[in-house]
């Protein structure tokens, strides 16, 4: 007697079968960091055997999702199950020399991406993110603007006194990204400030306008739009 669709729906929306998936997902997450280690030939094959098991339940609970779809050439309109997919196939990719086995360990680390799928929130908090893309594309342009236009003065203005953090515009960009994220910019600013005395108007200006002004603009508009998301 086949299985009903009524019966693989209520397979896929049952909260234990829900529960397993998580699981399957954490476990395959910590099986590829346990594969980092050096561990005991007779544990490595069990934990082989897991993995194996783990991407043979992903194929079966992706199957028992699309059975339950109501009208089956939809099931790929969805994003979220064309990503589920995609993940679960690439876990069924046959292993061949030294370096596709590697390719495949890395490519399996992704299936701990799955969780944003199964978990409601996630999915909502992701989505909200895409449609902040491009509020915030214009944020991140502006901030690009200032890094720019700051870095060509700390360029002009400190690249005979210290080259290897000034001596052009790239190296200039990438030196104020450090200052931007606040790690340690006192000591990029420091020998600045014992050869001009006025460097600190530059340094403060570009943390106050930078990494507090834009970044923080940056949170609000992905804020807003995860607020508005769930109204």
């Amino acid at each position: 007697m086949l299985i009903s669709k009524e019966s693989f729906c209520k397979i896929k929306e049952n909260s234990f079968f829900q529960t397993i998936v998580i699981t399957a997902i954490i476990l395959s997450a910590l099986l590829v960091g346990a594969s980092t280690y050096n561990i005991n030939e007779n544990i490595l094959l069990f934990l082989h055997f897991i993995d194996i098991s783990i991407t043979i339940f992903f194929i079966t609970e992706i199957i028992i999702r699309f059975l339950a779809e109501d009208e089956k050439k939809y099931f790929f309109n969805s994003g979220w199950n064309v990503f589920d997919t995609l993940i679960v196939l690439v876990s069924i990719i046959p292993a061949g020399p030294q370096s596709s086995i590697l390719l495949l360990r890395l490519l399996r680390i992704f299936r701990v991406l799955r969780l944003i799928s199964v978990l409601p929130e996630l999915k909502e908090l992701i989505e909200a993110l895409l449609k902040s893309i491009k509020r915030v594309f214009y944020v991140s342009l502006l901030l690009f603007i200032i890094l720019y236009v700051y870095a060509s003065f700390g360029s002009i203005l400190f690249g005979s006194t210290e080259p290897e953090r000034w001596g052009d515009l790239g190296i200039s960009m990438i030196t104020l990204v450090q200052v931007l994220t606040l790690s340690s910019w006192e000591n990029v600013m420091l020998p600045m400030q014992e050869v001009f005395w006025w460097s600190w108007v530059y340094f403060y200006s570009f943390i106050a306008i930078g990494s507090i002004t834009i970044l923080n603009l940056i949170i609000a508009v992905l804020v807003d739009v995860v607020t508005n998301n769930k109204n």
